[in-house]
């Protein structure tokens, strides 16, 4: 029911003082974490496991599809796949041994899994 002359009551929502001063403490807040996960981190990302090992694995993928006789699977095996870290670029450097561990599962025909340890 709407009384005459009162057809909407006003009320008043935060003061800008209140609502700049919650958005400074949030702004602080993701500030500290942001933080904290970088420096935790250390500028690695924390799956650079899992783009390492896809990158092997994507390598080595590569390698069996074009090896027609054999000779470079054998070779990956044989420790080529721990050589060749060094052209694995950005992916390789920042988790070599998961970089390698996937070239090695594709190579030898096993499913991608980057999970397993």
């Amino acid at each position: 029911m709407v009384l005459t002359g009162e057809l909407s009551t006003h009320v008043p929502g935060p003061r800008r003082k209140n609502l700049l001063i919650a958005g400074v403490v949030a702004a602080a807040v993701l500030a500290a974490g942001l933080w904290v996960l970088v420096t935790q981190f250390n500028e690695r990302p924390p799956w650079a496991q899992n783009v390492g090992y896809e990158a092997g694995y994507y390598r080595g993928q590569q390698i069996r599809k074009m090896d027609r006789t054999g000779d470079k699977v054998k070779e990956a095996v044989a420790g080529g796949c721990a050589s060749w870290v060094a052209d694995g670029g950005k992916k390789a450097e920042d988790a070599p041994e998961s970089w390698v561990r996937g070239c090695l599962d594709a190579v030898q025909g096993r499913p991608s899994n980057p999970n397993e340890a």
